[in-house]
């Protein structure tokens, strides 16, 4: 399945593209963005991952968006939903999960929610759970 292109007043969700590659890989190497995960992602780790996300949507019809700021067109992160296969009383499941660079952070994007009505909507899956990255977190980073 491709991925659909969902807008907001701000800010576009969209399949992911050659381009955005570099500013992710600076992202998942920020120890800020990273703070709550054991390590940040290598290059190669992040390019495995971005080729994850597009067999993601292949496979399941549903992954991770790349998120882009309309006023900048710039690349700003991701947002979507992920298959949590991690040993938990609660998986498998379906997690929404995001990340944003760090100068992104509290400026009223929330693209969380428009992937989470994605899924539910969709009826993507019926088991989806949405779960903070650390217990800490509310809203996580990028609000």
């Amino acid at each position: 399945m491709a991925c659909p292109v969902i807008a907001t007043e701000r800010l576009l969700l969209r399949e992911w593209r050659d381009r955005d590659l570099e500013a992710f890989i600076v992202m998942n190497a920020d120890p800020v963005v990273m703070r709550f995960f054991p390590e940040t992602y290598s290059r190669e780790r992040t390019r495995r991952f971005v080729a994850r996300i597009g067999e993601c949507w292949a496979e399941r019809g549903y992954g991770l968006w790349a998120v882009e700021r309309k006023d900048t067109a710039g690349f700003i992160g991701y947002v979507g939903l992920w298959p949590a296969t991690f040993p938990a009383h609660f998986t498998p499941a379906v997690e929404v999960g995001w990340r944003l660079a760090a100068d992104q952070w509290a400026k009223g994007t929330q693209p969380k929610r428009h992937a989470l009505h994605y899924g539910t909507a969709s009826n993507r899956s019926a088991s989806t759970k949405l779960f903070p990255s650390h217990p800490s977190l509310t809203s996580g980073p990028g609000g």
